[in-house]
C-alpha cells in the first residue's frame, strides 16, 4: 500500500498540484507562446481575408468575361459580312484586354491590401502610415496604369468599327 500511495501522490503533483506554484521563467514563457500563437492566427485569417479578395476577382473577372462572350456569341449571330465578324472579333479582343488590366488591377489591390494588414498587424503606429501609403500609391499606379491603357484600347476598337460605319453610309 505504501507504493500505490506512493504513486497516487506522484500522478497527483503531476496533475495540477504543482500548477499554483510555477517554475521561474514559466509566465515569460507561456506569455511568448501565447504571442507566437496569437501571430498565427492573425496570420491565417490575414491570408484567408487575402485569398477571398483574390477569389473575389477571379469571381469578377469570369462574371464579366461570361457576359461578353455572350453578347459577342449574340453579335456573330446578326452578322451578315465578313467584315462585321471581324469588327466583333476586334472588339471581343479589345475588351478582354480591357478585362485583364482590370482583373489585374483587382488582384493588385488583393495584394496590397494584404501587405497593408500584414504591416498594420506588426506595425506601430508610425509603420502603419507607411504601410497605408504605400498601399494608396499601389492603387494609384494601378489605376494610372488602367488609365493609360484605356485610349489604346479605344483607338483598337475605333480601328474596326469605322469602317463598318462608313460602310453602312453607303447603303
Amino acid at each position: 500500500m505504501a507504493n500505490t500511495s506512493k504513486r497516487t501522490q506522484q500522478s497527483m503533483s503531476g496533475n495540477g498540484a504543482d500548477g499554483a506554484v510555477q517554475q521561474p521563467g514559466t509566465g515569460a514563457w507561456a506569455h511568448m507562446a501565447r504571442q507566437q500563437l496569437v501571430w498565427a492566427a492573425d496570420t491565417m485569417a490575414m491570408l484567408f481575408r487575402a485569398g477571398e479578395s483574390i477569389q473575389q476577382a477571379q469571381l469578377h473577372m469570369a462574371q464579366r468575361g461570361a457576359l461578353l462572350s455572350q453578347q459577342a456569341a449574340e453579335n456573330l449571330r446578326n452578322a451578315d459580312t465578313p467584315l462585321e465578324l471581324a469588327s466583333i472579333q476586334a472588339n471581343l479582343l479589345a475588351y478582354e484586354y480591357q478585362e485583364a488590366m482590370r482583373y489585374f488591377q483587382e488582384l493588385m489591390l488583393a495584394g496590397a491590401k494584404a501587405t497593408t494588414a500584414t504591416a498594420s498587424a506588426r506595425a506601430q503606429p508610425r509603420e502603419e502610415t507607411v504601410a497605408a501609403n504605400a498601399a494608396d500609391a499601389t492603387a494609384q499606379v494601378v489605376e494610372a496604369a488602367m488609365n493609360a491603357a484605356a485610349p489604346m484600347a479605344q483607338a483598337w476598337q475605333q480601328m474596326f468599327t469605322m469602317p463598318n460605319r462608313a460602310a453602312a453610309a453607303h447603303h
